[in-house]
């Protein structure tokens, strides 16, 4: 069996970019609209993706069908996750990279009518490069677990607990650092521990175990504690509280 040591293992920060676009209008003549995504280094970037609309959707109705289409497609879905809710079409970027000033989503009548058109979406949240922390002394978690719900009953067989899965939890990762309050991923610039902390902006966090191995997932910087004994280090002890799936690759 292969044995692996922690030594080298890394924990990349970074944010993930998110275009909005808001779809304004309703369907006074039924085809197509179509949307077309920008996103440099995207597969057939600028991509125009069709959407068939039908005389009365109103907006929330051609945003879901949006959001569908492009789910459908293998570029944009290769590139983004795409979510939103009512009227709203969200990409996010999958990974963390710096901020793109020309990745867009533009939508548009084409042989529909009644649709607002609008060439430009909202810069919902600007990209940040991933970096690696640095001077991490370990990584602990994530704390992964299952919650699970009693359904014992009387007639339950021989009286033995019975339980369902309900909620998997995603817990928190710790880490230990060697505090250098000078060091970028530590402080209070963009990117750095303590904006995240400070903004409660949602960070895009990458744990390579060994080689290729990875951890991926969002998550927030919960807590920062330093420590200055008197004889010893500077150091900080730090939590991040996921949110959402983790990807384990």
């Amino acid at each position: 069996m292969p044995k692996y040591a922690a030594y080298g293992a890394t924990l990349g920060m970074g944010t993930r970019q998110v275009e909005t676009a808001n779809v304004v209008g309703t369907i006074t003549g039924s085809g197509n609209a179509t949307f077309t995504v920008t996103a440099p280094g995207m597969g057939g970037t600028p991509k125009a993706v069709l959407v068939a609309v039908l005389l009365n959707d109103v907006a929330d109705t051609v945003a879901e069908k949006a959001r569908a289409a492009l789910i459908l497609d293998a570029d944009v879905i290769a590139w983004f996750e795409v979510s939103g809710s009512g009227a709203q079409v969200v990409l996010t970027r999958r990974i963390a990279a710096a901020n793109e000033a020309t990745m867009n989503i533009a939508y548009t009548n084409t042989t529909c009518t009644g649709l607002t058109p609008d060439a430009t979406s909202d810069d919902t949240r600007a990209g940040i490069a991933s970096a690696n922390i640095a001077y991490i002394k370990s990584i602990g978690g994530p704390s992964l677990s299952l919650d699970t719900e009693d359904v014992t009953t009387h007639d339950s067989t021989e009286a033995w607990e019975e339980v369902v899965a309900t909620v998997l939890r995603t817990g928190e990762v710790s880490m230990d650092l060697v505090y250098d309050p000078n060091a970028a991923t530590h402080s209070t610039v963009a990117g750095g521990l303590l904006d995240y902390y400070e903004t409660g902006e949602l960070a895009y966090f990458d744990c390579e175990f060994v080689d290729t191995y990875h951890w991926r997932f969002a998550g927030y910087v919960t807590k920062f504690e330093p420590t200055a004994p008197v004889e010893g280090a500077l150091t900080a002890s730090v939590s991040l509280k996921i949110t959402g799936k983790p990807i384990i690759v």
